[in-house]
């Protein structure tokens, strides 16, 4: 006989020696023969007593002294006896039994091997290492738990599993067998935090708990074959295969297998009830709170976070195989490293084809998945301290105001990222409430639906619909012993039903640290008695117990409490809304909505803006005119065609040709942040935000925008309507017309006579008027304003009489036709530079023409490119302005509609001397950069002495050079804005038609750290207030915040110019009174508060008004006398 023989004939006979002391010793017990039972108390007899001392003595050397010895087929087993508290039933304890090969080396990432058999006796008295993890956090959380417990180290060496047997080796009857599944997030805990053996004493079931792999050894994933993920999950159906096999070794039966779990050990369970691969491994299944519909759990792309693993571990992330052999190379510590500094890194469940082969709410939508009895449960405060204490803001527990709140509700679905759904969300949960603590139980509350309430009643919901019996529990009571360690207000925690259904109340292994009462003692066994009925005959109904229902059409459900109520409906208002309503108003944010116009159907994007719950609908990029394309180039614009099918209409359009550049660095210098289209000559396009839904009767003002840029540059997707739509309940236009060379170069003649880009914005208002209706716009009620150029083409559309009709009150902001370098004065001459700098023959007018209208898209961008703001611009054509404007403003001929006209009080600050050149001026100038910087306005070498006269009236004598700087950004401000807006507003009035004047004296805070301390309120300063930004979230977004006052401002200026153009006046409720521009020139001066004025630059208004034009005209005289 050789060793290996000998040994096994050794631990056979043992085995069966202690088979017959467990048969002794309980055969004594069922005939109550010891002390203590009601017959050894009547039996007085020396013998029988001395018997009973003499059984229990040998009973109790044999629990402590020694541990049974089990033989499997991988080998033999020595364990343990324990007993539970209350119970006489001796249990057998097996610890860190071995399921599988140890996954280290080459079977990292790699599916679990089969066990290997050992020789000799195995000890299996000892706590198995826990899988890899930071075990501090486990100390931690078990010392808030109020437990004792010696925490394991951790290893990659972790696939085993403890087994807890009431029944003696041999024993022909099988018992239940119900395999707990730990929670921990995937990423920590282990088997050896739990203790079965009261369970399965008071119960009668084999209890096993099994390991498996976390964190990123169990769910590191590239979404491809190289690492394909859910190595935990398979290390669980490997427990499951080893539970089939081997079982009966320890008395129970494989045919009546349950498998149950809390937290992510509940999320295991019901993935279990998906997977194809555990079919049939299992009989029952409890999911305690967790369950696979709970959407964080899942990592759709895991690829983002593998790279990230790999790249701060130093491994090639150029290829998915590359980053997997590195990964494969770390060493225990450096894993430990990565999940102690990267806490919020996540691994989680991926879709692999194997483990998990389709998407789980698939799966269940289409009932494939295994249909076996289930119970699935949560407790009613799940969210209301342990989660929040992890991912909660801190100072969660003294209240929380809505904008706190906001950050984590993308944790719970990446959908609520967006703003929408976040308000639908917060609303159902928050009402319109701003008290923090009532705002705090939103939120645990909304934490407990989100993670687990909805998905569990979810898949209660799947289950029952596919005939499978379901048993719903909500658990309502904590432990008296953890109340201790929580604030008052929470309920029954994330966890703290597992006291009761391990038994805990009669624990010796896993210790608490305070008793329990007698009232939790009697919930203990009531919790183990429904969780051990259902684990024998798939109903956790039984004698004694007050009935469970069924979860049926009514949603029926059990409160396991110190007393058990069945319920109805669970969760009824939270589980519609987010099930029902909110999938509805997310599906229909998605596809977008859609609007029939005359031309075609439009489908297009809806937006929300911050501090106001209206949403927006945008459309975006929607034509309105032919593309000015091959032989419309140079033509007026065409109308725009119909289409077939439905446009998109959620991208913005391309930017009218350009440099780009321009307003690319423009906007950083704004602080903006905004992705620009690129540049083409197809561009007439516009921009529609509005408030209505489509198909709904309504009229609303609309207000057409048209941008700024000198003519050259700009476009509609540097501007954003929504937020002034939503606030002041309009429908905005942005429009896009040509720009420089092919908006506005003339030769004078019928071969070129200019404005293309005047006439494209005439179209946009013809397309406005016989459009806007769709989108709920009236028709009748338009309000065109624009800023800089745009404020130009506003001033300029009233004097047209194109556009006369097609609107009916305008806003002129920076930028009127008053300016005296508007109006080309010999546009020929011009064509013929233009002609000679682009390699073009410019002998004739026609000639020009013929050349300009061969060049490719790129050779017009390249010619554009060479000329500054204005070169190219307004054209006495005699069809779109048919006079000088000096004509028509004094023979009143124009369109006298309500205006507002304005100029802030820095106009020539800082951006447009950038832009011309002047950034040297920061450190002062001479009076000769001064004179040289007014043939801006002046171009023509025979206007040189008009030149000084406008620098003897601002500068003087001044010989300072800060002072001469500062002067002649005044004089530029007034020359090119100030002086025109005044005129033009005096004109206005001067013709009936009311005018309201105004100074911005605001600049937004963000803005001036990018600029000399010197500057004010710069061109285009008021943009930001006008339009929103301060709300803003749509695709231009300020690089920094507004202050609280600057938001006020925002209100306040948007406010203003809705009333505009809802009456025509900018006055209303809760405003300063804005006076109308009279007889003495009154104004607003609007900043963080708003005062009236009078006079807004009267001294140089009149000297250049009345003074210099005297002078002109004198000097005129004079020539004209010499001549003769």
């Amino acid at each position: 006989m050789n060793l290996a023989t000998t040994v096994q004939s050794k631990v056979q006979s043992v085995s069966r020696l202690r088979s017959f002391v467990d048969e002794s010793v309980q055969n004594a017990r069922e005939r109550s023969f010891c002390c203590g039972t009601e017959h050894g108390v009547a039996m007085r007899g020396s013998v029988v007593f001395s018997f009973c001392v003499l059984i229990q003595l040998s009973l109790q050397n044999t629990v402590n002294a020694d541990g049974p010895v089990l033989q499997t087929k991988f080998g033999a087993l020595k364990g343990e006896y324990v007993k539970a508290k209350g119970k006489d039933t001796v249990v057998h304890s097996y610890l860190g039994v071995p399921f599988a090969k140890p996954p280290v080396g080459p079977l990292r990432f790699s599916p679990p091997q089969p066990a290997e058999k050992w020789a000799g006796v195995r000890d299996a008295t000892k706590q198995p290492f826990m899988c890899l993890q930071e075990k501090q956090v486990v100390e931690d959380l078990v010392a808030n738990m109020s437990i004792s417990i010696e925490v394991s180290d951790s290893s990659e060496d972790c696939l085993y599993l403890n087994v807890y047997t009431p029944s003696k080796p041999g024993a022909a009857d099988k018992l239940p067998v119900m395999v707990w599944i730990h929670g921990g997030g995937l990423s920590m805990a282990a088997a050896s935090l739990f203790d079965g053996h009261v369970l399965a004493a008071y119960q009668d079931v084999v209890v096993v708990l099994i390991q498996y792999r976390l964190g990123l050894l169990g769910f590191f994933s590239t979404g491809d074959e190289h690492a394909p993920g859910n190595y935990g999950l398979l290390d669980q159906v490997a427990a499951l295969q080893w539970v089939q096999e081997n079982i009966h070794s320890f008395g129970g039966d494989p045919g009546l297998v349950t498998i149950f779990g809390e937290s992510a050990g509940g999320v295991s369970v019901s993935l279990h009830v998906l997977s194809p691969l555990s079919s049939n491994l299992f009989r029952y299944a409890i999911a305690e709170s967790g369950t696979a519909a709970m959407d964080a759990i899942m990592s759709p792309n895991p690829l983002p976070t593998a790279q990230y693993v790999g790249n701060t571990s130093g491994c090639d992330i150029s290829s998915t195989k590359k980053m997997v052999d590195c990964v494969m190379q770390l060493t225990e510590e450096d894993i430990l490293k990565i999940a102690k500094e990267q806490l919020m890194l996540r691994f989680g469940v991926t879709i692999d084809g194997q483990f998990l082969p389709k998407p789980v709410e698939e799966l269940l939508k289409f009932h494939e998945f295994s249909k076996v009895p289930l119970i699935n449960g949560v407790t009613n405060d799940d969210g209301g301290y342990t989660l929040p204490n992890i991912i909660g803001p801190p100072g969660w527990i003294d209240g929380m105001d809505r904008e706190q709140i906001m950050p984590f509700l993308p944790l719970f679905n990446p959908d609520f990222q967006n703003q929408v759904f976040a308000e639908f969300v917060l609303n159902e949960y928050l009402g319109t409430s701003s008290d923090r603590i009532k705002i705090r139980e939103g939120f645990r509350e909304m934490m407990g639906d989100f993670f687990f309430n909805i998905p569990a009643r979810k898949v209660s919901n799947y289950h029952r619909d596919a005939g499978a019996p379901v048993y719903m529990y909500e658990f309502q009571h904590s432990p008296s012993l953890l109340k201790k360690n929580r604030p008052s207000f929470v309920g029954c925690d994330h966890g703290d039903d597992m006291f009761f259904v391990l038994g805990y109340c009669f624990g010796r292994h896993l210790k608490v640290q305070d008793e329990f009462s007698e009232e939790e003692n009697e919930l203990c066994k009531t919790v183990m008695a429904y969780w051990g009925n259902f684990a024998r005959t798939g109903s956790p109904n039984g004698p004694g117990l007050t009935k469970w229902p069924e979860y049926g059409d009514e949603s029926e459900y059990l409160g396991i409490g110190l007393e058990q109520k069945p319920g109805k409906n669970f969760k009824g208002k939270h589980f519609d809304f987010m099930t029902q309503k909110l999938p509805q108003i997310i599906k229909e944010w998605k596809e977008g909505p859609l609007v029939q116009t005359k031309l075609g159907s439009l489908r297009g994007a809806f937006l929300t803006v911050k501090g106001k719950g209206t949403i927006v609908n945008s459309y975006l990029g929607v034509p309105f005119a032919k593309p000015p394309v091959g032989p419309l180039r140079l033509a007026r614009p065409q109308p725009a065609e119909k289409w077939d099918g439905v446009r998109d209409a959620t991208k913005q359009p391309p930017m009218c040709i350009q440099d780009r550049q321009v307003s690319v660095t423009e906007l950083k210098f704004l602080a903006m942040d905004v992705e620009l289209p690129e540049v083409s000559e197809d561009c007439l396009y516009l921009n529609i935000y509005t408030p209505v839904k489509p198909g709904k009767d309504a009229k609303l003002p609309v207000m057409v925008w048209i941008h700024g840029g000198g003519l050259v540059f700009g476009s509609a997707s540097v501007y954003d309507g929504s937020v002034l739509s939503a606030y002041q309940d309009v429908v905005v236009v942005l429009i896009q017309y040509r720009l420089g060379l092919l908006g506005f170069f003339s030769t004078g003649d019928e071969h070129a006579p200019g404005n293309y880009g005047f006439l494209d914005q005439v179209a946009a208002l013809q397309w406005v008027q016989e459009n806007i209706h769709s989108f709920g716009g009236d028709p009748g009620s338009v309000t065109i304003f624009g800023e800089s150029a745009g404020g130009i083409s506003v001033s300029t559309l009233i004097l047209s009489p194109l556009a006369s009709g097609l609107f009916h009150r305008a806003i002129a902001e920076s930028g009127t036709a008053l300016w005296d370098g508007l109006v080309i004065g010999n546009p020929l001459l011009r064509a013929q530079n233009a002609a000679k700098l682009c390699n073009c023959d410019s002998s004739s007018s026609s000639k020009i023409v013929d050349c300009i209208m061969r060049w490719s898209e790129e050779e017009a961008l390249q010619c554009s490119k060479q000329f500054v703001m204005m070169h190219f611009s307004l054209a006495v054509d005699s069809y779109f302005l048919p006079k000088p404007v000096e004509d028509i403003i004094q023979k009143q001929e124009f369109s006298k509609v309500p205006l507002i006209t304005g100029i802030t009080d820095d106009e020539y600050g800082f951006l447009l001397p950038a832009y011309f050149g002047g950034k040297g001026l920061i450190d002062g100038m001479d009076k000769e950069q001064a004179i040289k910087g007014l043939t801006i306005t002046y171009p023509d070498p025979r206007d040189r002495w008009i030149v000084d006269q406008v620098a003897n009236e601002y500068l003087g004598d001044t010989r300072d050079p800060i002072q001469i700087r500062d002067i002649y950004r005044e004089m530029m401000g007034d020359l090119m804005f100030n002086i025109p807006a005044l005129q033009l507003a005096k004109y206005h009035s001067a013709s009936g038609a009311p005018v309201y004047l105004y100074e911005f004296q605001h600049a937004p805070s963000m803005v001036q750290k990018n600029r000399p301390s010197f500057v004010g309120v710069d061109h285009a300063d008021e943009l930001f207030f006008i339009q929103g930004t301060c709300f803003a979230q749509a695709h231009l977004k300020a690089t920094a915040p507004f202050t609280k006052e600057e938001e006020e401002l925002c209100r306040t200026v948007m406010g203003y110019w809705g009333n505009f153009a809802h009456t025509g006046s900018p006055n209303g409720p809760g405003l300063t009174h804005w006076p109308e521009y009279e007889g003495e020139a009154e104004y607003l001066g609007i900043g963080l508060e708003q005062k009236a004025g009078k006079h807004l630059k009267g001294k140089h208004y009149t000297f250049m008004t009345k003074t210099l034009p005297d002078l002109i005209r004198q000097g005129q005289e004079k020539t004209e006398h010499l001549e003769l």
